[in-house]
């Protein structure tokens, strides 16, 4: 008797798929929220099991009372992508406690799409939408089992008619996806206020700062260069100047509009900086900057390039830079006496080396030369784990510990070029970078997170002196993962022995970025190059619409002809085409059926002509037989009858001459 009831089974199948499509939220969603889900669910199951119905009306209000308002706490709003997914949640969990009919099942499937939908807006991962297709594919092939009328179908056909279902609807979404108009805004990626910020420089450095970054592997952006790129000791890539110093911590001023002219004195050098989001305004580029195409985005005073708004979403920003340049205005009066202001009570032996140091060197690039010797001659040591400092940070270091990264090495600089009286600053940014030679292009990580020292003189402008390059000049020419000693390697001594995993990552990154240039960054100049490759004259949106209604049409035209296909009754003439491929295997043996034959009169003939062959030819016939003429409720299914035809293969029979 068919009931409607769910059984254990499908209850198990759907608890499952909604487990899978809430994973995809573990990262966003608070702990407790999928911990809810999963405890109904167990719950449900085990009443299940137990041969007992669902939980009364009364619980599942209580229930639904606790924890509807902890989300209310939590999120303050149902409004928006992270509390509208983690209210579905609750709602598909509480919806599973109460599940008595196969229609609060098709509810629960709903929900798990829409979950699944939602995790799609949240990220923008290749791998992240394989993996939501795959649930989504599990689910469709669990509620195909679900909405059978006798027996559940197996796995496999549900998985293959599931994917065929998909394999359908692909077009159509090819179609919208390509043709659908554009906003000026990216469709594929809402933002969430409530995100975390991905890590990155910030607009203060204190000694160790920069450390804690080198140990992390996070992509930071990656660049392509369109010709030549320029040698890796000139690859700094400028980000937040600090010249507030208060003895101990590093900060950035408020700077103002407009940087001063600079006059190149090498090569222009093109290029396009591929941003991944971060908390700040400011954009990366090549030391120094001189032209760029991203709108709203200007040169700061201190040749930072800085835009509107905070970077929320991926950018692409063609520049140009030139590596080595003089400025042509000069310093004036109250910059000059912000970039050589010193807290007054702090660091004293700093002051102290810097006075004795100008005194015997009174030009300002012998005084620089001085220090960078300095640090040459003397014990100093670069190193990723140096000891904590006291809050006159740069007097323990120079005196004390001598060992640091390169912001003890930057600061200690600029402190004594200071201290000496010449202007001078600290850049952050990133130096150097990793070539993808699979995708032709640099990976910027956090671990290449760097800072240098800038000094002003006289006749040439800033100038920029990397200390780092003198106590460790292999972190400027080769990279941060070449200097670390054996027990500071950012590689594990696993990934050292195969290099063969530095190269899979390195595909792994070129197809995500396959992935970002033609599917996320599809815009609305893509479109127009789209329908120039089609041959459209002047195409516009107009056009657009025109081409998206054709494809729409063919498109459902093609699905309307699969369905009608689907829902003809095709099974006779199957059934046929495998009784005739059998009557043609028993003709090549010798054995043809004649044209007023039935298939009961064949199989007898065959037995008394081929009694080696009577049993499987008489039960092929009574399988055709049934799947013929008998009702639908046989045992026998065609797919069983067609391949006892496929594996029948009989023989001519070989006529022996007997003996005399």
């Amino acid at each position: 008797m068919i009931t409607d009831r769910v059984t254990y089974e499908q209850l198990l199948g759907i608890s499952g798929c909604l487990a899978l499509a809430l994973l995809a939220h573990i990262t966003t969603l608070p702990l407790w929220v999928p911990g809810i889900v999963v405890a109904c669910g167990l719950i449900r199951l085990g009443l299940a099991r137990s041969g007992r119905g669902s939980l009364p009306g009364s619980v599942l209000v209580t229930v639904a009372v606790l924890v509807v308002p902890l989300l209310l706490v939590r999120f303050h709003t149902f409004n928006g992508l992270v509390a509208g997914t983690a209210l579905l949640s609750v709602t598909a969990g509480l919806k599973l406690l109460e599940t008595k009919t196969r229609r609060d099942v098709y509810i629960i499937t709903l929900i798990i799409y829409f979950v699944s939908l939602a995790a799609l807006l949240e990220g923008d991962s290749f791998w992240l939408l394989a993996y939501l297709i795959g649930v989504c594919w599990l689910t469709t092939a669990t509620l195909l089992r679900s909405t059978s009328s006798g027996p559940a179908p197996g796995w496999r056909p549900s998985l293959r008619y599931g994917g065929r279902v998909l394999a359908q609807a692909l077009p159509l979404a090819l179609v919208f996806w390509l043709l659908f108009p554009r906003f000026a805004g990216p469709l594929w990626h809402i933002p969430n206020d409530s995100q975390t910020a991905a890590s990155g420089l910030s607009d203060t450095m204190s000694p160790g700062d920069i450390t804690q970054l080198a140990l992390s592997d996070e992509v930071a952006f990656r660049v392509r260069f369109d010709t030549a790129t320029p040698p890796n000791r000139e690859r700094y890539w400028r980000g937040p100047v600090l010249d507030v110093f208060d003895g101990h911590t590093w900060s950035r001023s408020p700077s103002s509009r407009g940087a001063p002219a600079l006059q190149p004195l090498g090569p222009s050098y093109q290029y396009t900086v591929m941003m991944e989001p971060h908390r700040h305004r400011w954009i990366f580029m090549l030391d120094w900057p001189s032209t760029w195409n991203l709108p709203h985005a200007e040169l700061s005073s201190d040749y930072t390039l800085m835009q509107n708004e905070p970077l929320s979403r991926p950018v692409d920003v063609l520049g140009a830079s030139y590596t080595q340049v003089q400025s042509i205005e000069p310093l004036n009066a109250r910059m000059r006496a912000r970039e050589v202001r010193l807290p007054g009570d702090r660091n004293p032996r700093t002051k102290a080396l810097a006075r004795e140091l100008r005194s015997a060197h009174a030009d300002d690039m012998e005084f620089v030369q001085a220090v960078l010797a300095m640090f040459t001659q003397q014990p100093f040591f670069y190193t990723l784990t140096p000891p904590k400092l006291s809050d006159d940070s740069v007097d323990e270091f120079l005196f004390n510990t001598k060992r640091g990264f390169c912001g003890h090495y930057a600061s200690a600089f600029a402190a004594l070029a200071r201290a000496a009286g010449i202007p001078a600053r600290v850049v952050t940014g990133y130096q150097g970078g990793t070539l993808n030679p699979y995708g032709g292009y640099w990976i910027l990580r956090q671990s290449d997170a760097h800072a240098w020292t800038e000094v002003w003189i006289e006749g040439r402008g800033w100038v920029r002196i990397d200390p780092t390059a003198a106590i460790a000049p292999q972190r400027v020419e080769r990279g941060l993962a070449d200097v670390a000693s054996a027990d500071e390697s950012l590689a594990s001594p696993w990934q050292r022995r195969t290099l063969w995993f530095s190269g899979l990552r390195l595909r792994f990154d070129a197809v995500k970025e396959i992935w970002r240039e033609r599917i996320l960054d599809f815009d609305q100049d893509s479109q127009r190059r789209l329908l120039e490759f089609l041959k459209i004259p002047e195409p516009d949106g107009q056009k657009l619409v025109m081409v998206l209604a054709l494809a729409m049409s063919l498109v459902l035209g093609w699905l309307t002809w699969q369905v009608r296909r689907e829902l003809a009754p095709r099974s006779k003439d199957e059934t046929a085409r495998a009784y005739a491929r059998l009557c043609a295997k028993l003709a090549a043996a010798g054995i043809a059926r004649l044209p007023y034959e039935g298939a009961e009169a064949y199989a007898q003939r065959v037995a008394r002509l081929r009694p080696d062959l009577a049993g499987i030819v008489i039960n092929l016939c009574r399988q055709y037989s049934f799947l013929r003429y008998a009702a639908p409720t046989t045992s026998v299914t065609l797919g069983q009858f067609q391949a006892a035809v496929r594996a029948f293969r009989p023989t001519r029979e070989t006529k022996t001459t007997p003996a005399p």
